[in-house]
């Protein structure tokens, strides 16, 4: 990443990134994300009418990431078992790929589009996804998903 900002004479790379840092507790989590132009937004509230935010995402367009935002501020919930947050984050994924782009739709879909979106969409593609873990002994807090775990826990 380094050598290729450093590059003067290449082309300029354009990246949109999530960081996440998982404390000992929900409350201690943080979520960083680094826009093309290099705001930070945190979920700590850097917005002070939002507050703090048990989540994060990253789209295409910032109506869909504020679409994907708002659908999971009304669908999260942090006591949420392994099924629930992976059908909630595939949602809030079909949200963000429903809404980008010129055709999107430009407001929160009827849940019932979600679903079928989503059904679509696992339909014809893989899955890659990971979960963040706070236990653990060792300093990577994340684990790969398989499809099939993905699939299984959303019933497809």
């Amino acid at each position: 990443m380094k050598s290729a900002f450093e590059q003067v004479y290449g082309p300029p790379y354009l990246a949109r990134l999530l960081f996440a840092e998982i404390g000992p507790k929900p409350a201690e989590d943080l979520f960083l994300r680094v826009e093309y132009d290099g705001a930070i937004a945190t979920s700590s509230g850097a917005a002070v009418s939002q507050g703090r935010q048990d989540f994060a995402v990253l789209s295409a367009t910032g109506l869909s990431a504020e679409l994907m935002e708002s659908f999971l501020r009304k669908q999260h919930s942090a006591g949420a078992v392994f099924r629930e947050a992976i059908t909630m984050a595939l949602d809030a994924w079909s949200v963000g790929h429903m809404t980008a782009g010129e055709n999107g739709a430009k407001e929160l879909p009827e849940h019932t589009a979600i679903v079928k979106h989503r059904q679509e969409q696992l339909a014809g593609a893989g899955v890659e996804a990971a979960v963040l873990e706070r236990g653990g002994k060792v300093a990577i807090r994340y684990r790969a998903l398989s499809d099939e775990e993905v699939r299984s826990a959303v019933g497809e």
